[in-house]
């Protein structure tokens, strides 16, 4: 068996060897001669599979170790009767964790006071649910849109899109839809970005394409920049809107799901979905699979406030202005070509909050693992 892989898989050398011979590429510029011979491709959301690149190909199988599937085209894997597996869930944690260390940067350096504001939720799948929880957990007033859910499906308030776009804290979980009943393509309009007003925060940590960012420029612009803005994701990418990033308090490149337990989980899943398929032993489990964090236990020896208590732990695993930093002088200064994939491929590892044991109750709901 012959499987070509995304070079930023981690572990898929060590899982997949044992099944056959892996060979692994750049995602995005993966050409429908590199898969001569190729029985398994293994991908990220950065490779767009479809026709074009599977036409009279070997292919028989194809696994994305992410959450989304809009960069797979499944009727025509279903038409081929080539098998498919996505992730769904695995980096859910490592982008709630994005969230709240984005929401204590602006608590740090805006004095954002979020534990007090009505949050809304765009999209409650995997993610949405997660960062949902953790809110509705610290006692927060949290609702959220979905339109492809019934109101039984939710675990916060079921609410309409005008609704969630007037809360204080907007969190975009959305994925990127262009077809459908409810397409997210352009969903936060012009319109809806009108009527945003100073002091609300938008954490933009789904797909990029969902809100009109020209619009939200101009908002920003008119408001002298009082919006709080996290963008992770965007509609041109692997380009940014150069006009819309320095407006921003935080900037990423697509990395709020790129803990190193998330991007780990979606490879052993994928690994372990290849093996049912194929009728394969899954001989490597989840325990050896998923690395454990590098900071055990946190001990927080003072009594600050409930923001502050939170702001610090979260910032002592992982603080996003690093990431933040990292790409403004990257990016925005030229100092790279292709600085966006570069980032993504020599991402500075981090852990997620749930590898660390702490004491206090407020942090367990923030997803630290109580002792």
């Amino acid at each position: 068996m012959k499987i070509l892989a995304d070079e930023n898989m981690p572990n898929v050398h060590r899982l997949f060897g044992g099944l056959g011979e892996v060979v692994t590429s750049p995602g995005r510029t993966l050409t429908p001669a590199m898969l001569d011979g190729v029985d398994v491709l293994l991908v990220r959301s950065v490779t767009k599979v479809n026709e074009a690149l599977l036409k009279d190909s070997s292919v028989k199988f194809v696994g994305t170790a992410t959450i989304g599937t809009d960069h797979i085209d499944l009727e025509y894997l279903a038409q081929r009767g080539i098998g498919f597996a996505s992730a769904p869930g695995c980096n859910a944690d490592a982008v709630a964790d994005y969230v709240f260390s984005a929401l204590s940067y602006l608590y740090l350096t805006r004095g954002v006071t979020w534990l007090n504001a009505k949050i809304g939720i765009l999209g409650h799948g995997n993610v949405g649910k997660v960062v949902a929880s953790r809110f509705k957990a610290l006692g927060c007033d949290v609702c959220a849109y979905d339109p492809l859910l019934a109101d039984s499906q939710f675990n916060v308030e079921p609410a309409d899109l005008a609704t969630v776009m007037a809360c204080d804290v907007i969190c975009h979980h959305a994925p990127f839809t262009a077809e459908g009943e409810y397409p997210t393509k352009g969903m936060i309009n012009a319109d809806l970005i009108a009527n945003l007003q100073p002091g609300q925060t938008i954490v933009a940590a789904g797909r990029g394409g969902v809100i009109d960012e020209i619009a939200l420029v101009k908002r920003q612009q008119e408001l002298q920049g009082s919006l709080n803005l996290v963008f992770d994701v965007w509609q041109g990418e692997p380009e940014i809107n150069r006009e819309l990033a320095p407006l921003c308090d935080i900037v990423t490149p697509h990395i709020a799901g790129y803990s190193k337990q998330g991007r780990e989980k979606g490879t052993w899943m994928v690994y372990q979905s290849l093996c049912q398929f194929f009728g394969l032993e899954v001989k490597i489990d989840y325990q050896t699979a998923v690395s454990r964090g590098s900071i055990g236990h946190l001990e927080l020896n003072v009594q600050p406030s409930l923001h502050d208590l939170i702001a610090r732990a979260c910032h002592a695993i992982y603080d996003v202005a690093r990431d933040s930093n990292r790409f403004r002088y990257s990016y925005l200064n030229g100092s790279h070509s292709g600085v966006f994939d570069w980032l993504r491929k020599h991402y500075v590892e981090r852990d997620e909050f749930g590898t660390c044991q702490v004491r206090h109750a407020s942090l367990g709901a923030l997803g630290f693992e109580l002792i």
